[in-house]
């Protein structure tokens, strides 16, 4: 892998581990109380989706694979390209697919859809954070 894009994914990664740590703070807080703090968490839900389409462009580039125009296919293309798993790659379209909604205001925002994502995004990041080593995409 080019110098440039490892050092591009590496600081992605980095950013990754840092939003999965942000959200672990709120992952103690009752329902309630996340509610309440919606907006936090709903921007760390952007970042993360965020974060890992970015890495799977890269990885995509990287391969010589087609380039995705969305944020779930990125996560497609991974699935279908490099082997990304088919479940982790739906959880990962699933999860932005909320990142459309919170970021474009399709819809009214479900407070406690947003307050249980807390507990799935924790799971589910660093599950592609380690598919991400497998394939050889983030150096440690």
């Amino acid at each position: 892998m080019a110098p440039e894009r490892a050092a591009i994914i590496a600081r992605k990664r980095a950013m990754l581990e840092q939003f999965i740590t942000d959200l672990r703070t709120y992952e103690s807080l009752t329902m309630g109380e996340r509610r309440r703090e919606h907006y936090a968490i709903e921007r760390l839900l952007q970042l993360l989706c965020e974060a890992s389409a970015d890495i799977g462009l890269q990885l995509l580039r990287a391969k010589g694979y087609r380039l995705a125009g969305s944020y779930q296919e990125v996560f497609a293309a991974l699935r279908d390209e490099v082997d990304l798993p088919d479940e982790l790659a739906a959880d990962l379209m699933d999860a932005c697919g909320m990142r459309n909604v919170l970021t474009h205001l399709y819809d009214t925002i479900d407070l406690d859809r947003v307050a249980a994502a807390v507990d799935s995004a924790i799971a589910l990041y660093p599950r592609f954070t380690a598919w991400c080593r497998e394939v050889g995409g983030i150096d440690d």
